[in-house]
């Protein structure tokens, strides 16, 4: 298994390299923009419009990590330095996690390219067709988590810290790590409709199993909220498991009418 492995990757070694080359050009661009340049407004003739100028101290990156400070944090907690590296790592960081986000279209597009000789006919269909709602869902999750939900959790949070009579004070380095850690979760969270549409257009998973193990994807759900809640918290874990179980029934309905629309295709080919 070992040698077929290494035979594959030596075979599209070239193709690989050449890929690989092209994404991090990308990626690299785009981080070097968040990490050199800040945005600001120009007043001209008494409009305004944006521009970006060379700021590395006060780059993109840290305007971004500002304004979820603002959104996220209740008033009055305050952002600590715990070490001297901590704010140049949690601005690299943003930087490069807003380079990925951008990035994300060429390196799902070079991902396809590479995979799409291996496969037939019917699965390039269903891998054009689900790209674009999976690159949704996973931004919609990231959005609703950043957004909506760790507004909340903080507020929440806040309220213990006060009522034990502690300073509402938050490591740069543990909000950036949160930030993170709740983009993959709700970003993945939101996928499972997809994963389930595909199994089942593929014959590999049927709806009706979807339907019958509803009760073992609600557990795993609450799993998967417990490794990704912060503090392991039973309130954190509930709120990260509920979305994935409303998705887990969406994606039972979807894998339905999928399974109805392939039928009558071939119905429809057969009469043909």
């Amino acid at each position: 298994m070992e040698n077929e492995i290494f035979n594959y990757l030596a075979k599209y070694s070239d193709e690989i390299r050449s890929r690989l080359i092209r994404v991090l050009m990308v990626l690299g661009s785009f981080f070097l923009i968040f990490v050199v340049f800040r945005i600001e407004y120009i007043t001209v003739f008494g409009k305004r419009f944006l521009f970006i100028y060379p700021d590395p101290y006060a780059n993109i990156g840290s305007q971004v990590l500002y304004l979820l400070k603002v959104h996220i944090l209740p008033p009055g907690t305050s952002l600590l330095i715990i070490k001297p590296v901590d704010g140049v790592m949690a601005d690299f960081y943003t930087c490069l996690a807003l380079a990925v986000i951008l990035s994300m279209p060429v390196i799902v597009y070079e991902l396809s390219k590479f995979i799409d000789p291996a496969l037939k006919a019917n699965e390039k269909e269903l891998l054009r067709s689900i790209i674009i709602p999976a690159s949704v869902l996973f931004f919609m999750g990231a959005f609703v988590g950043i957004y909506f939900i760790a507004p909340i959790l903080f507020r929440i949070f806040s309220a213990f810290d006060v009522g034990v009579g502690a300073s509402v004070t938050v490591s740069i380095s543990s909000f950036v790590s949160f930030i993170f850690l709740y983009i993959i979760a709700f970003g993945l969270s939101f996928e499972l409709p997809v994963f389930m549409v595909g199994l089942s257009k593929f014959g590999i998973v049927s709806s009706g199993t979807w339907v019958k193990n509803w009760r073992y994807a609600v557990v795993g759900s609450l799993i998967y909220g417990m490794i990704f809640s912060p503090g392991v918290t039973g309130f954190t874990m509930v709120i990260i498991a509920l979305p994935m179980i409303v998705l887990y029934f969406l994606g039972i309905h979807f894998a339905k009418k999928a399974e109805k629309t392939d039928q009558s295709d071939k119905l429809d080919s057969a009469n043909q």
